[in-house]
C-alpha cells in the first residue's frame, strides 16, 4: 500500500471513529489502552533481538568463542537508521512512543502534529470563549474564504501562462494578504501541498460560508442594535445561525482539513454559550448526530434575507411612527405655548403627521396619538380649522380619553351588575366566545367579573413578565374561538404589546391594549375605541350565517 493510500484510510477511519470519540471518554480510554498495547506487540516483532535471544540458539555449541556470542549484548537498545526516531503518538487520551522512518521534515511534522492541541466538538473552547469572539470579524472571515474558494475554481481552469493567470494571482495574491491582515484567518484552499475538492464542492462550500456569514450577520445586527431584541425574532435569528453553522460543518467534511473550520468552531461555541444563557433551546442542528444539508445553503441564504428584510422594514415602521408621533407632540406644544395667537400651520402639520400614522396603521385612537396631542391642545382648535382638515372626531376622542385617564383606577369600583352600555355594547360582540388576556399575574377574581360582564364562553389569561418569552401567547391566540386579544399594557410591556399585535394580525384577531386596569368598565371603554368597527363585522357576517 502506498503511502497516499495509507493517508487516505487514515483520514477515513478518522472521520468514521472521532464522532463516536468525542462523546465517549470510556472509548477514548479503550482505544488508547488498544493502542498501546498493539504499538507494544509491534515493537516485539520490529525491534532487533535482544543478547538472551541471540545467545539461545547457540548455547548447546560449547566450542563456540565467547566473542561470537557476546557481541550482540555490547548493544545497549535498538539501533534506528539514521532516519528514524522514537514519537508519540496520541490515541484517545493516551500517549504511546512508536518508531517512525522518514525524512527529517517528515518526523518533526509528526511530532509537532502530536504536541497540537485538537478541538473536539465537546470542547470548542480551544479556539475561544464566547466573550471574545468578534461576530463582525467572523463575517469578513467566512465572506473572504468564500471569495477565496470561487477564485480558486477559476484559477483551476486557466492556462499557466495566459494573462488571466496574471491577474488572479494578482486577486490571489491580496486575498492572501487580507488574510493575513485578520487574526485567524487561513486561505486553506490556496494551500499547495493539499489537493482541493472538485469544483462543485468548493462551490457549495463557497455557498455555505455565504450562508454563515449571512446568518452572524443577521445575529450582529439583532443583537447590536442597541435596542431590546424581540424574543420571537430572537430564536429564530438563533435558529438560522444554528443551520447554518451544522451546514457549514458538513460541507467541510470534505476537504483536507483535520480540525474543524475556525469560524464555524467559533460561532458554535457562540451559540451554545448564549443560548443557554438566554435559556433559549435550539432543537435542531446543535449536535453531530443532527447536521443540516449544505445541499440547502442557497435556499437557506434567502430565509436569511426575507427574514432581514421583514426585521427592517419593522424597524422603519416603528421609526417612522416615532417621527410621525414626535411632529404631532411638537407642533401641539407649539399650540399651546403660542395661544391664543392662531396656529393654522401647526395643526396642519398635525393633520399631515395623523395621515402617515394612519398609512402605518395607526388610528387616531391609538393612546400614543392620544398622549402626543394632548386635551390642552385640542381644545384651542377652531371649530372651521378642525372641520376643514376632518380633526372634529379626532379631538373629540383624545378630550374623551383624557377624561377618562383622569378618572380614579380601581379594579373593584365597579358593581358586579348594573353595567353600562357600552359594557352590553361589546357583551353583544363577544358574547360564547373567548377573550384572550396578558401581562401580568392570572386574577381568578377578575376572570370571573370578565366572564360575567361580556358573557364570554372562558378568558384565557396568560401570565407575562416584561423580559420573558412571549411565545405562550401564540396559541391562545390562534385558537378559533378567541374573539379579542386584550394586553395589560401596564403589567405586559410595551415590547410584548408589539408582538401581540404581531400574533394577532397573523391570526386575524383584533388586538386591543389596555391604558388603566382591567375592570370590565374600562376594558369596554378600549375595546370599542380599537376595535369596534372589526367586532362589529365580524358580529355581523356571523348573523347572517
Amino acid at each position: 500500500m502506498t503511502d497516499l493510500e495509507l493517508q487516505h484510510l487514515a483520514d477515513a477511519l478518522s472521520k468514521v471513529v472521532r464522532p463516536h470519540l468525542e462523546r465517549s471518554a470510556p472509548l477514548r480510554e479503550a482505544l488508547g489502552l488498544f493502542g498501546k498495547w498493539l504499538c507494544e506487540e509491534t515493537s516485539k516483532f520490529s525491534s532487533p533481538p535482544d543478547a538472551a535471544a541471540v545467545s539461545a540458539p547457540v548455547e548447546p555449541i560449547k566450542q563456540a568463542p565467547v566473542a561470537r556470542v557476546a557481541a550482540p549484548a555490547a548493544v545497549s537498545g535498538p539501533r534506528l537508521p539514521m532516519s528514524s526516531a522514537i514519537v508519540p503518538l496520541k490515541l484517545g487520551d493516551t500517549v504511546v512512543h512508536v518508531p517512525l522512518t522518514g525524512t527529517t521534515q517528515e518526523i518533526g511534522r509528526a511530532r509537532q502534529s502530536a504536541m497540537a492541541p485538537k478541538a473536539h466538538a465537546e470542547d470548542y473552547s480551544a479556539f475561544a470563549e464566547a466573550a471574545s469572539i468578534d461576530l463582525a470579524l467572523v463575517e469578513e472571515r467566512s465572506l473572504l474564504k468564500a471569495a477565496a474558494c470561487r477564485l480558486f475554481i477559476e484559477r483551476r481552469g486557466i492556462s499557466p501562462d495566459s494573462a488571466e493567470e496574471m491577474e488572479t494571482r494578482t486577486r490571489m495574491n491580496h486575498m492572501i494578504a487580507q488574510a493575513k491582515a485578520m487574526p485567524n484567518c487561513f486561505l486553506w484552499v490556496f494551500w499547495r501541498e493539499r489537493v482541493q475538492p472538485d469544483d462543485q464542492t468548493l462551490r457549495q462550500i463557497a455557498e455555505n460560508y455565504d450562508a454563515h456569514a449571512a446568518a452572524v450577520g443577521l445575529m450582529r445586527r439583532l443583537t447590536g442594535s442597541g435596542e431590546k431584541e424581540s424574543s420571537s425574532d430572537l430564536e429564530t435569528a438563533f435558529y438560522l445561525l444554528a443551520e447554518a453553522n451544522s451546514s457549514l460543518r458538513v460541507a467541510m467534511e470534505s476537504t483536507w482539513l483535520t480540525d474543524h473550520d475556525r469560524d464555524q468552531a467559533d460561532i458554535h461555541t457562540w451559540l451554545r454559550q448564549e443560548t443557554a444563557s438566554r435559556r433559549i433551546y435550539i432543537g435542531q442542528y446543535m449536535t453531530v448526530d443532527n447536521p443540516a444539508d449544505p445541499a440547502e445553503a442557497a435556499h437557506l441564504i434567502g430565509r436569511i434575507r426575507e427574514f432581514q428584510a421583514k426585521i427592517e422594514d419593522r424597524a422603519g415602521r416603528v421609526k417612522s411612527i416615532k417621527s410621525a408621533l414626535t411632529q404631532v407632540r411638537y407642533h401641539s406644544n407649539m399650540i399651546v405655548k403660542n395661544a391664543p395667537e392662531p396656529s393654522e400651520n401647526d395643526w396642519r402639520k398635525i393633520s399631515q403627521a395623523l395621515e402617515k400614522l394612519r398609512l402605518l396603521a395607526v388610528p387616531h385612537t391609538d393612546r400614543r396619538f392620544t398622549e402626543a396631542l394632548g386635551a390642552q391642545a385640542g381644545l384651542l382648535c377652531p371649530p372651521a380649522l378642525a372641520e376643514e382638515l376632518g380633526l372634529t372626531e379626532v379631538l373629540a376622542h383624545v378630550g374623551a380619553a383624557t377624561s377618562a385617564a383622569e378618572e380614579p383606577d380601581s379594579q373593584d369600583e365597579t358593581p358586579e351588575r348594573g353595567w353600562s352600555a357600552q359594557v352590553g355594547t361589546v357583551r353583544e360582540w363577544l358574547r360564547g366566545r373567548r377573550m384572550v388576556l396578558m401581562g401580568g399575574e392570572r386574577n381568578v377574581q377578575a376572570i370571573e367579573r370578565l366572564k360575567d360582564a361580556f358573557e364570554l364562553s372562558d378568558v384565557d389569561w396568560v401570565p407575562l413578565t416584561e423580559h420573558g418569552s412571549a411565545l405562550p401567547m401564540r396559541g391562545p391566540i390562534q385558537r378559533p374561538d378567541t374573539a379579542v386579544v386584550v394586553v395589560i399594557l401596564k403589567l405586559a410591556g410595551h415590547l410584548h404589546a408589539d408582538e401581540a399585535q404581531t400574533y394577532s394580525a397573523e391570526a386575524g384577531k383584533p388586538c386591543v391594549l389596555l391604558t388603566g386596569g382591567y375592570n370590565p368598565e374600562r376594558v369596554a371603554q378600549d375595546i370599542v375605541q380599537q376595535a369596534s368597527d372589526r367586532l362589529k363585522t365580524r358580529r355581523v357576517a356571523a348573523s347572517t350565517m
